[in-house]
C-alpha cells in the first residue's frame, strides 16, 4: 500500500470520494475548503495505491505549529476504503499503517485519525500493532440510516406509530412545504438556526457559518437542500440535508414553537426523505443518534423513523515520544 499526495479540482475530488460507500460530509471537497477557510488549517489530499490500483483516498486538516515543521494532522471519517459491502477491514489497518509512516515516521507530525470503521467490525486491539492507541478525546459517533431503496409506502409504515400519527396530523392541517438549494432558503433555515443556538445558548454541533461556507463551495450536486415548512404564509422553520454519493444527511434542524404545536418537524423529515428518495440517493442519515449523548428529546424524535443503527470505533492517535508531542498530546485531551 503506498500513498500518493495530489491535487484535485472539486469535481475531481467527490467524483473520486462517490465510489466509497464509506463516503461522509466530513470527507467532500467543500467541507475541507470551507474548514481551511474559517481557522490556520491546511487541507492535504492523498491517494492510496495498491500494485497501482486505487485503494483508498482521505482528506487530512493539517495544524502546523509557528515556526516549527510539526504540528496535528487530524483525518475524521477517513481514510475511504470501503467499495463494497464484503471489502476486508485489513485492508483499512493496511491504510493506517502507511499513514502512520507517512506523517509520524517520515514527517514527525502527530497523527490523529477517526477511521470509518463500524465498531467490533474488527477488535480495535489490533490498531495497537499498527502504532495506534485510542485518543483520550475518543468520541464514537452513532447515528442511524434509513434504506431508501424501499417504497415509499413501505418507508411510512416503518415509522414508530406515533410518529407516524404526528405526521398524519400536520398534513391533515394543511402544512405546505417549499424546498430546494437556493441561498434564500438555505440561508433562511440557517438564520432560524443561530438564533436557536443564541437562545439556548447552545454550541451547536453544525456551525451556520460553516455551513455557509460548504454552500458557496460545493458544487450542485452536494450543495444542501433546505425544506421550509409554512401555515399559509407564515413560516415555521425548516430542516437542512447534505448530499454526498448516493447518501444524504440530516444536518439541522430549526422548527419555531408554532411548528412545533404542528408537528412541523416530522412533516419537514418525511418531506426530506421523500424528496432525497426521489432524487436517487439510497441512504438517509439522521446526522448523529448516540444513546447516550444525543439530548433524549432529539435521540427520541429520531428513533421514531425506524432507521437502522450504527457506531464507529473512535479516534486513535500515533506520534513519537517526545516532549513536542506529549504537550500536543495534553492539549488536545484538555480542549
Amino acid at each position: 500500500m503506498t500513498i500518493v499526495e495530489s491535487t484535485f479540482s472539486r469535481d475531481e475530488w467527490n467524483s473520486t470520494a462517490a465510489s466509497f460507500l464509506d463516503l461522509s460530509l466530513i470527507q467532500t471537497w467543500g467541507y475541507g475548503e470551507a474548514k481551511s477557510q474559517r481557522g490556520p488549517r491546511k487541507i492535504r489530499r492523498l491517494l492510496f495505491k495498491d500494485s497501482e490500483k486505487l485503494a483508498g483516498l482521505c482528506q487530512c486538516m493539517i495544524r502546523e505549529i509557528p515556526f516549527t515543521n510539526r504540528g496535528v494532522v487530524w483525518i475524521n471519517r477517513g481514510p475511504l476504503w470501503r467499495k463494497n459491502s464484503l471489502d476486508d477491514a485489513l485492508r483499512l489497518l493496511e491504510m493506517l499503517r502507511a499513514l502512520r509512516e507517512y506523517w509520524v515516521t517520515d514527517r514527525s507530525m502527530y497523527l490523529l485519525v477517526a477511521p470509518p470503521l463500524y465498531k467490533d467490525e474488527i477488535g480495535t486491539e489490533l490498531l495497537s500493532g499498527y502504532g495506534f492507541a485510542p485518543s483520550h478525546r475518543s468520541e464514537e459517533w452513532a447515528s442511524a440510516r434509513i434504506a431508501l431503496d424501499l417504497p415509499l409506502e413501505e418507508l411510512r409504515r416503518n415509522l414508530d406509530k406515533k410518529w407516524r400519527n404526528c405526521l398524519g396530523k400536520a398534513e391533515r392541517s394543511g402544512l405546505l412545504c417549499r424546498s430546494g438549494t437556493e441561498d434564500s432558503i438555505v440561508e433562511y433555515i440557517l438564520r432560524e438556526y443561530a438564533g436557536i443556538l443564541r437562545h439556548k445558548k447552545l454550541r451547536g454541533a453544525a456551525d451556520p457559518d460553516l455551513l455557509r461556507g460548504y454552500q458557496t463551495l460545493s458544487g450542485e450536486h452536494n450543495k444542501l437542500r433546505g425544506f421550509i415548512a409554512y401555515n399559509g404564509d407564515e413560516g415555521l422553520g425548516g430542516v437542512l440535508v447534505a448530499r454526498y454519493g448516493n447518501t444524504c444527511e440530516y444536518i439541522v434542524g430549526a422548527v419555531t414553537d408554532k411548528g412545533k404545536s404542528l408537528d412541523a418537524g416530522n412533516f419537514l423529515l418525511w418531506q426530506a426523505i421523500s424528496s432525497m428518495k426521489g432524487l436517487g440517493c439510497k441512504w438517509f442519515d439522521l446526522g448523529g443518534m448516540h444513546p447516550v449523548k444525543t439530548p433524549a428529546g432529539i435521540f427520541h424524535f429520531k428513533n421514531g423513523l425506524g432507521g437502522q443503527p450504527y457506531s464507529l470505533v473512535g479516534n486513535f492517535a500515533a506520534y513519537e515520544e517526545n516532549a513536542l508531542n506529549r504537550i500536543i498530546s495534553w492539549r488536545l485531551e484538555h480542549m
